[in-house]
């Protein structure tokens, strides 16, 4: 498999920032279209880019630009002509990722989280208002979630209580505990002691 990588710096691109990520992990098909035109244009320059001279080298980066510049442009036009329900679980969708990949920050609040998608936080509670749960809770309960998974795992019994919790962004001892015997009945000891109780024979629970 070969791949060819057009950095371009965000600065240089006419583009705005939050239009431009909700392409982010998105496939563009290039079989035509701008989109085939930019493919080719960069197979060509990986190439041939190393025959021409620094001046020529300058002006084929600027081509680039204008023709990665029109192919976003064209995507982001046909993300525009979409419902806006479509659009808002777009976003949703990137949300929920992000912050199930950034659980373990202990910093990762509503407010990051906004200003990592370039928007206000009345937006992004506003994008969680007809969801089941808020954005916070999202957050809680997700970490919450790795929690209860690790102090069950045998191969972590050596890690302290508090912190695996630590791990998972809980920085507050009590924090932690209160949140969840709420979410789960019993304490983080307790259900750890459960769980090391019910481990199968052979299997070291200590």
């Amino acid at each position: 498999m070969r791949a060819a990588v057009l950095h371009i710096p965000r600065a240089s691109l006419p583009l705005r920032p939050d239009h431009v990520e909700l392409l982010l992990a998105r496939p563009i098909s290039t079989g035509s279209g701008s989109a085939a035109v930019l493919a080719a244009f960069l197979a060509t320059l990986r190439e041939h880019g190393a025959e021409c001279r620094p001046e020529e080298q300058s002006r084929m980066g600027a081509i680039a630009l204008d023709l990665a510049t029109a192919c976003l442009a064209e995507q982001l036009r046909v993300l525009e002509t979409g419902t806006d329900e479509s659009r808002t679980q777009t976003l949703l969708r990137r949300v929920h990722g992000f912050i199930a990949q950034n659980l373990a920050d202990p910093d990762l609040t509503p407010r990051t989280i906004a200003r990592r998608h370039h928007m206000s936080l009345r937006t992004l509670y506003g994008l969680f208002s007809r969801q089941p749960a808020s954005v916070a809770t999202v957050i809680r309960r997700g970490r919450l979630e790795r929690c209860h998974a690790d102090l069950a795992r045998p191969d972590l019994r050596h890690l302290s209580v508090q912190v695996i919790a630590s791990r998972w962004g809980f920085t507050n001892p009590s924090t932690f505990s209160r949140a969840f015997r709420e979410a789960y009945g019993i304490s983080p000891t307790e259900h750890r002691a459960t769980t090391s109780a019910s481990a199968p024979p052979g299997r070291s629970a200590a």
